[in-house]
């Protein structure tokens, strides 16, 4: 069977994305002139062809759209048209997808919209969108987990750090990030340039008199750094002020003793140490060079200081079966965190999963895994308080972060539902900034590369003046 679909070539990756969550693994036939996407959805079978016309001129003096702004005409044609499309290869197929036609990463946010639209965001998205019951309902339950989090104040923002730099890359990672061996030169020149860019942001709250919510320094693996250039970031960041400062510790092998104390005496609040998985045999497999017995041993040495934890888990690692996984969470929840992160593997371009064409797209396997950590991790009591999700997902599934009871991150609820300003510094880091009387954001993107993040100091602080100001 092959399905064609004639569009406007804008149009084009939102039909790519609902046909890719049906099937990960089909091939497009693009003719970009005529924009057109030829699709087979049975190799065997050419002999139906089902052609779906779809341009914004069809809908154009019909009055469909009546009063809306055009820039609204166009977001909802797109989400008509995937509607439209899901609903074809739903019929054909006979499946349906765990979140309907959405594609998007940020389901919560659009839910938190029609709510404060007056719009009943729970039948929208089951009837409209044709979301499932069942996803419906686990948006709704996290959007609920949000209310004492959400918030839309301009007067706040939050400030990230981004340090793009790993001890070694794993085997699913598609960031930018270098690993330490290999930029060893640029790694002092970059602590003193990222200083200064902390503390020329760090005036420029000051001169906006705005209030600081949430700190994250991320990666990477921030605590990649050695002591003394990661003493230098944090002690820069720590004179600003704010109720929460995370630090993305995250792989066992970078984090010492020294670096906590480094952290509890400059005012970090709260702390990852993801293992991923606690089977030796995955962790050698996806490239990091550490054992289990190494995540209990830093873990234990973290709580003498009074951070938050969380740990992140990942679901469809490469040779783990569903016991595997089970068993990576009933370890992370006998350690107790304050916050476990589910992630289900996305195999995303520029990972090593990707070169190798490891196939993450296993149909019940992924639902199972992720069902298990929901009952089992809530039962222990915690609560999935943010989501998003990502194109290539196993099981076109999300991933969840958990909290027990006044252990939510504010960080992770402002960036996914992007309710507050971002001030960003470091190679790679993106400010955004938020009018939420107009429903707008702009970001700014900083030089990916920290060669080129160090040739570009003057311009890039004088587009965050302006860009800011």
């Amino acid at each position: 069977m092959e399905l064609k679909i004639v569009t406007n070539s804008e149009f084009l990756p939102d039909f790519m994305d609902v046909v890719r969550a049906f099937s990960p693994n089909i091939i497009f036939d693009e003719n970009q002139t005529e924009n057109v996407i030829s699709i087979n959805l049975k190799k065997d079978d050419k002999s139906d062809i089902i052609q779906l016309d779809f341009k914004q001129k069809h809908f154009e003096n019909r009055g469909y759209f009546g009063d809306l702004p055009q820039i609204k005409q166009k977001s909802e044609l797109k989400r008509l048209a995937k509607i439209m499309l899901y609903d074809i290869l739903s019929d054909i197929t006979k499946t349906t997808l765990p979140y309907g036609s959405l594609t998007g990463i940020r389901p919560t946010k659009l839910y938190h919209e029609l709510l404060e639209s007056g719009k009943d965001a729970y039948e929208y998205f089951t009837k409209h969108l044709r979301v499932p019951e069942e996803g419906a309902n686990w948006i709704k339950r996290i959007c609920g987990n949000q209310q004492k989090i959400y918030s839309h104040n301009d007067n706040e923002v939050d400030f990230f750090v981004n340090i793009p730099i790993c001890l070694s890359r794993c085997s699913y990672c598609s960031f930018i990030s270098a690993e330490y061996g290999k930029i060893k030169k640029w790694i002092t020149p970059y602590v003193v340039q990222l200083v200064r860019e902390i503390e020329f942001s760090a005036k420029l709250i000051e001169e906006l008199g705005v209030k600081v919510r949430a700190i994250y320094v991320g990666g990477g693996t921030p605590t990649s750094l050695c002591e003394d250039d990661f003493a230098k970031v944090i002690g820069a960041i720590s004179k600003i002020d704010c109720d929460e400062f995370t630090v993305e510790a995250g792989r066992p092998d970078t984090i010492t003793v020294d670096k906590l104390k480094i952290m509890a005496d400059n005012k970090v609040s709260r702390i990852s140490i993801n293992p991923q998985t606690f089977n030796d045999k995955t962790l050698a497999l996806i490239g990091r060079n550490h054992s289990s017995e190494d995540i209990f041993k830093v873990y234990g040495e973290a709580r003498k200081f009074d951070f938050d934890i969380n740990m992140d888990l990942i679901a469809m690692l490469p040779q783990e079966s569903f016991e595997d996984f089970c068993y990576s969470v009933d370890k992370a929840i006998v350690l107790a965190p304050d916050n476990i992160t589910v992630h289900t593997l996305a195999i995303k371009k520029g990972s090593n999963l990707k070169l190798a064409d490891y196939d993450n797209k296993i149909e019940i396997l992924p639902k199972q895994m992720i069902d298990y950590s929901k009952k089992t991790i809530i039962s222990s009591g915690f609560e999935p308080y943010y989501m998003y999700r990502q194109k290539y997902m196993s099981g076109n599934l999300d991933n969840t972060g958990y909290a027990k009871p006044g252990k939510a991150c504010v960080y992770n609820v402002d960036i996914m539902e992007e309710t507050h300003s971002i001030i960003a510094c470091g190679a790679g880091a993106i400010s955004k900034r938020v009018w939420n009387a107009e429903n707008r954001l702009e970001r700014l993107a900083n030089p990916k590369g920290i060669d080129v993040y160090l040739q570009r100091e003057a311009k890039l602080l004088a587009d965050k003046k302006i860009f800011f100001g």
